[in-house]
């Protein structure tokens, strides 16, 4: 079994400039893929409903462009968990540290549009069970 990557605060906030960049992006390709597909749907509703078969290189495209958008998200998101972080959520950027405190496991937990990380909660709990490190 792995041994268990614990980080300090300081060692969360030192990780937070490194995330930014990471998350900017996966919401980034999320909104992305969206939009792909919601456009590889209407390309394929359109081109059923008037029974054009020339569409076939549209849709190619659209795919290749989907499944490269999935492929750097799947990336992104195992360079943040393989760092021994957690990404709870990806809409929200929200990343739990695990860590130790009062002898017991607990994560640090910080999202994107917070400045550093003040808060944590235990591991079963969640976001809403967040708790000021103060």
């Amino acid at each position: 079994m792995e041994k268990q990557n614990y980080f300090t605060v300081d060692e969360a906030n030192q990780q937070i400039p490194w995330l930014r960049v990471r998350l900017r992006e996966i919401i980034s390709l999320g909104k992305n893929i969206k939009r792909l597909r919601l456009q590889l749907d209407n390309i394929l509703r359109v081109g059923s409903s008037n029974g054009h078969t020339d569409i076939d290189q549209d849709v190619s495209n659209h795919r290749k462009e989907i499944g490269g958008a999935m492929e750097r998200l799947r990336n992104l998101v195992l360079d943040i968990n393989t760092s021994g972080m957690i990404l709870k959520d990806i809409e929200m950027g929200l990343v739990d540290f695990p860590t130790i405190r009062e002898d017991r496991e607990v994560y640090l937990c910080w999202h994107l549009g917070e400045a550093s990380t003040q808060f944590w909660h235990e591991t079963d709990v969640g976001f809403s069970g967040r708790q000021p490190l103060v």
